[in-house]
């Protein structure tokens, strides 16, 4: 196999490649490849033909403790069918981690059992919630003295950006969106919306008129046989800064006429909704998706760029087959991180560390789970404490 990157020449082509790996319609979304970096699409080729593709995005990644460190958005990894099982993707994926300058690599799985082989470790999950509107009265009324706005599509795609990146920065496991993206999303096609209407937008503004957070939703009308509305509203983002404009958006989104059930499909895993409810069974968790993948490419710099919950020192042994140079042993003393020969006080996969690395999954459960070899007693307990991370990690954005 050729593996180098595309042209821009060559882009319809990746996009086709991409889209037969997944099972999708070739010709639906033949600009879906707008958002790419094209000296960051990687094509495998078997003589002329291209077979394989996989792509990364210039992230800026939030981390506990509101940092920040650069992060490849590893993307559009896809094999042609007529190539499966023969060494492509291994070949692609290892050499995008070759060119991969950042510290860390960051991932969404469209199989789970893939990605911990070249050391991607689950970090950060979300939550599918449904939510009966009719049984969905807070505890308290909202304390809000600022407004909601509906937006038509222009005036969204103007404001929403500021708000979104004002809030990824203090959302750890979360990234900045390009303009690239935002100008794609806004297109709001119409086979994206199952049936359902075109976008509506919310915006929530303080009492000054600044905008603190936004919903975007559709709306599926319905009534029954007895005429009673049995509408659904599907909320697709929902993003604040603070968490009265995250209540006072709820508040929206549930009072919104003629629905009967409100379907989030995106939400973080401590979103505070059920808690603000009377009801707290008025609001379901109807799925529970693993989401971040993290790989880790410069233990040192990537340790170092983060905060942690608590104080204190780790030896890390780091074992990494696929990558040998990446591993070895690490001392996290103070916040920064560097090699040692200390004997270790804890020894896990690369990927294992990338599962620990958001403060989304604890070193307790890796532990508990045989992924965490304890050589210094309190070691494990310890890194629970440091790691951890309030609120918990949440991408708002697919890539």
């Amino acid at each position: 196999m050729d593996l180098r990157p595309i042209t821009e020449d060559e882009l319809p082509a990746f996009v086709r490649v991409d889209f037969t790996g997944f099972g999708l319609d070739p010709t639906e979304d033949n600009d879906e490849g707008e958002t790419l970096e094209l000296d960051r699409a990687l094509g495998a080729f078997d003589g002329d033909e291209l077979v394989g593709t996989t792509a990364a995005y210039s992230f800026e990644l939030t981390l506990p403790g509101l940092t920040y460190v650069p992060a490849a958005g590893v993307t559009w990894v896809a094999v042609l069918p007529t190539h499966r099982r023969r060494g492509v993707l291994r070949a692609m994926m290892a050499r995008q981690l070759d060119d991969i300058p950042e510290p860390v690599a960051v991932l969404g799985a469209s199989e789970a059992p893939i990605y911990g082989r070249f050391g991607y470790g689950l970090a950060s999950v979300g939550h599918m919630v449904h939510v009966d509107p009719r049984r969905s009265e807070f505890r308290e009324p909202v304390a809000d003295d600022g407004r909601v706005v509906l937006l038509d599509p222009e005036t969204a795609a103007k404001a929403l950006p500021d708000v979104f990146d004002r809030s990824r920065k203090v959302t750890p496991g979360d990234h900045q969106r390009s303009q690239a993206w935002w100008d794609h999303w806004f297109k709001d096609k119409e086979h994206w919306r199952e049936g359902a209407t075109s976008r509506f937008y919310v915006v929530h503004e303080t009492s000054a008129g600044e905008a603190d957070g936004f919903a975007a939703y559709r709306i599926k009308a319905g009534w029954d046989d007895h005429g009673v509305p049995s509408g659904e509203l599907r909320v697709e983002s929902l993003v604040t800064v603070t968490a009265a404009a995250r209540a006072a958006l709820w508040r929206y989104l549930l009072d919104v006429d003629l629905i009967a059930t409100v379907k989030a499909q995106w939400v973080a895993p401590d979103d505070p909704l059920r808690l603000l409810l009377v009801d707290p069974r008025a609001a379901r968790v109807t799925g529970v998706v693993d989401d971040l993948w993290v790989r880790l490419l410069d233990v040192p710099t990537a340790l170092s760029a983060r905060r942690y919950d608590a104080d204190g020192r780790l030896v890390l042994e780091v074992v990494d087959s696929l990558r040998p140079q990446t591993g070895g042993r690490f001392v996290l003393d103070g916040g920064e991180c560097t090699r040692t020969d200390a004997a270790p006080d804890l020894s896990l996969d690369v990927a294992d560390l990338g599962s620990l690395y958001l403060g989304g999954v604890g070193a307790g459960v890796l532990h508990r789970a045989g992924r965490i070899e304890e050589h210094r007693p309190g070691a494990v307990a310890l890194a629970d404490q440091m790691f951890r991370s309030d609120p918990l990690p949440f991408n708002q954005t697919e890539f």
